[in-house]
């Protein structure tokens, strides 16, 4: 199939928040794109309630920042307390200078959707199809054929690649025989989205209540908006758990009745820890799965919509390649080999908290608060435990494409680290993300060869010189020089490093790696 023959270069099955996020990535450079989204209209209730710097850092690339701000508010701290109030665990979760976007922010869903929504609707290239389902999947050398149903019948889509984002129950994992991975862990909870009268009663808090008597959590969703969350106790059925009725008996623990509140949504779910094996089909590997079709997790991180929207940034560069020739197809490889890992990570921090959280038992929960307690009043406790709540997304990725940085003697290991996002000159833009950026401390006449510059620009990406017109804090340089311990660094689409080094020939060899890796990816 010749790519003219194609429908349309990328099928998307799913139009939620990663399914918009991949469409918006892959349409604003150009590739017609196709999404099959069952439902008629976009879901107007809150789920996810969330994001992290990284995410906002991509949500900006695709330019939905400022429809963001009335939707979203920074969230100050991750406070976990006992049933007698006592804290047991507290995250500052503090604007860093180096990065435009606060820590974590939480938000009302539905603004956001509306905002990715009207993005995809600028995009020419982006053609949405609502009220369709997708029911029948055809995988071929060249193509994907794509059967789906709608209101007037079936027909068929072909693609030259396809995308599921079709959430937890997603056709394309199942139909494409993909095999999932599951913990151990699984819990009922029920959330509760409320809207309070006087919002100035119920203040924005991140607090999870590990309370045994009724373990419990109180988020904000974004301004004039809350999420309470419980757990399903010992001996109550899940029918008597899943009512309304119950639901507001849950809420007056946070002191809300139907007289100071509005109930928009309460909803209950099996909590489950999953990982989907293989995130690439066999044979002709053109079917992709990402966001909740690959991977679910206990909400208490509040990393499931984040992890989904980092595997498509990762994706989309690289379908990006691959579209235009630039690259062979087995860069794609990569996808599954840099998010599958850093998506399990953060499946295991978030069981763990779901773990230290949802005690049930007195006598458990006890011996918890006494350790715990213990750590907090030593003096030689950290303030953050790098290992129980790192920031997932910004790990150094350890498998995929990057150069060890141990074999130039710039770092202690493998680190393909996420470039910081200070302000810049000349408007204030984004330095990085959406194309490869070779970043300079000094002049790139003495440290870039200009033939090799130009392959880089072939492929869309430039070279950045760091003066402090361009870095008008000095943090790209202070970075460079006290982090990287080297003038340059490449810089990927997805704002990982991929490179680092000390010298022009340094720098030849960097280029001419990734260079000479993409089009032998065949």
């Amino acid at each position: 199939m010749t790519d003219d023959a194609a429908d349309t270069d990328v099928l998307v099955v799913g139009y939620g928040p990663v399914g918009q996020v991949l469409s918006i990535l892959l349409a604003q450079r150009g590739w017609r794109v196709t999404v099959v989204e069952k439902y008629l209209e976009p879901y107007n209730l809150p789920r996810a309630v969330s994001f992290d710097r990284h995410v906002g850092r991509i949500l900006g690339t695709i330019g939905v920042a400022d429809a963001l701000f009335p939707v979203s508010e920074p969230t100050k701290d991750y406070v976990v307390v006992n049933g007698d109030g006592q804290t047991l665990m507290h995250f500052e979760l503090n604007q860093d200078d180096r990065y435009r976007w606060p820590e974590a922010t939480s938000f009302y869903q539905p603004g956001l959707e509306s905002a990715l929504v009207g993005r995809g609707d600028e995009l020419p290239s982006l053609t949405v199809l609502r009220g369709y389902e997708a029911v029948g999947l055809t995988e071929k050398d060249d193509s994907v054929h794509l059967t789906v149903r709608s209101a007037d019948g079936e027909r068929t889509l072909t693609a030259r690649w396809l995308v599921g984002c079709d959430g937890a129950n997603s056709f394309v994992r199942d139909h494409a025989g993909f095999a999932v991975s599951a913990s151990d862990y699984a819990a009922d909870w029920m959330a509760c989205d409320v809207m309070p009268h006087d919002p100035e009663q119920f203040p924005s808090q991140n607090v999870q209540v590990a309370d045994p008597a009724q373990p419990r959590v109180d988020l904000s969703a974004g301004p004039s908006h809350s999420r309470w969350e419980f757990i399903r106790m010992p001996g109550q059925s899940f029918e008597d758990f899943d009512t309304v009725e119950n639901a507001w008996r849950l809420l007056t623990h946070f002191g809300i009745d139907r007289s100071n509140a509005t109930l928009q949504r309460y909803v209950a779910y099996t909590c489950l820890a999953r990982n989907t094996d293989r995130w690439r089909s066999e044979g002709p590997g053109r079917v992709f799965i990402a966001g909740d079709a690959a991977h679910v997790m206990p909400p208490h991180a509040g990393q499931g919509m984040c992890t989904g929207i980092r595997d498509v940034a990762n994706l989309a560069w690289k379908l990006d390649l691959v579209l235009s020739g630039a690259a062979g197809e087995d860069l794609l490889d990569s996808y599954e080999a840099e998010r599958r890992p850093d998506a399990q990570r953060t499946i295991d921090m978030s069981v763990n908290l779901a773990q230290l959280i949802g005690i049930v038992d007195p006598a458990v929960a006890g011996y918890r608060d006494s350790a715990l307690l213990a750590v907090r009043g030593s003096d030689e406790a950290p303030s953050r435990d790098p290992e129980a709540f790192a920031r997932p997304g910004e790990e150094a990725l350890r498998e995929g494409l990057f150069r060890d940085g141990a074999e130039a003697g710039l770092f202690a290991g493998a680190d393909s680290r996420i470039v910081p996002q200070a302000r810049t000159g000349g408007g204030g833009g984004e330095l990085c993300g959406g194309a490869f950026v070779l970043l300079c401390a000094q002049d790139p006449a003495e440290l870039v060869d200009p033939v090799l510059a130009d392959r880089l620009g072939a492929l869309g990406g430039s070279v950045v010189h760091v003066t402090p017109e361009v870095d008008i804090d000095g943090t790209y340089a202070e970075w460079l020089r006290d982090e990287v311990g080297a003038p340059v660094a490449l810089v990927r689409p997805d704002f990982h490093v991929y490179g680092a080094a000390r010298t022009r020939a340094g720098t030849d060899a960097l280029l001419n790696g990734l260079l000479a890796e993409l089009p032998a990816r065949k």
